[in-house]
């Protein structure tokens, strides 16, 4: 149920990129606007944080994605510090109509699961509402994350040739260490990157440790002449 459920939201995200690509190109506008919310925002931070993702990751106000046919997108989220509440009172109030997706109430999708059966047992749980905890989260990571970029970028880690210095990683904090790698590869177009990936990377730091790891998609990270290449 759950590698299905998974599946079916990937096929179906990946379907409405393909749209929107479709329409920017038609309309020459690559600027989708998305009406997420914070409960939207909760739901990610819960369900990325159950698979594995490294930090409480969440959604973005604003994010550059690629579609599978190539074109670049800006998808720009104005209301995702907005409850879902808030926003269908404003709606009542002004007498507007808005649509409801009938599949979010079916258990056919895992955000259908966290949104109908996790956060509300979380909520009874804890007798306090967990939205505002799971979005300051994200919130709380995008800052850190800004931080350790920061300290990251001060350090040449990077040769000409897009090559990772394995010394220069060596040298670093864990904390650091990681950020570089994760960038590294998301730069290359990685996608999936959790804790797991992120672990078996760091521990090519070590030279008596295997030289390679297999990523996502075909590409493998490998160990030579202490660089870490992409192949």
């Amino acid at each position: 149920m759950t590698e299905r459920g998974e599946s079916m939201e990937t096929a179906a995200r990946n379907a409405r990129h393909q749209f929107f690509g479709e329409c920017a190109e038609k309309y020459n506008c690559p600027r989708i606007l998305l009406a997420h919310h914070a409960d939207d925002q909760a739901e990610t931070v819960l369900w990325n944080l159950l698979r594995g993702s490294y930090g409480l990751k969440g959604m973005r106000t604003e994010q550059t994605i690629t579609t599978e046919s190539g074109k670049i997108l800006e998808l720009h989220r104005p209301l995702l510090s907005l409850r879902r509440a808030e926003l269908v009172e404003w709606l009542s109030s002004h007498h507007y109509s808005w649509r409801e997706d009938l599949s979010n109430a079916q258990p056919v999708a895992i955000r259908n699961r966290l949104r109908n059966e996790a956060l509300p047992l979380l909520a009874e749980i804890s007798s306090r509402d967990p939205i505002p905890a799971l979005a300051r989260g994200a919130d709380d990571t995008i800052e850190n994350a800004e931080c350790i970029r920061w300290a990251a970028a001060q350090v040449n880690a990077v040769d000409p040739q897009g090559r990772l210095h394995v010394k220069v990683l060596q040298a670093l904090p864990r904390a650091l260490q990681r950020v570089l790698i994760a960038d590294y590869l998301s730069a290359a177009g990685v996608l999936q990157i959790d804790h797991n990936l992120l672990d078996r990377a760091l521990a090519m730091l070590t030279p008596t440790t295997a030289p390679a790891v297999n990523l996502p998609g075909g590409l493998r990270l490998r160990r030579r002449a202490a660089r870490f290449v992409i192949e």
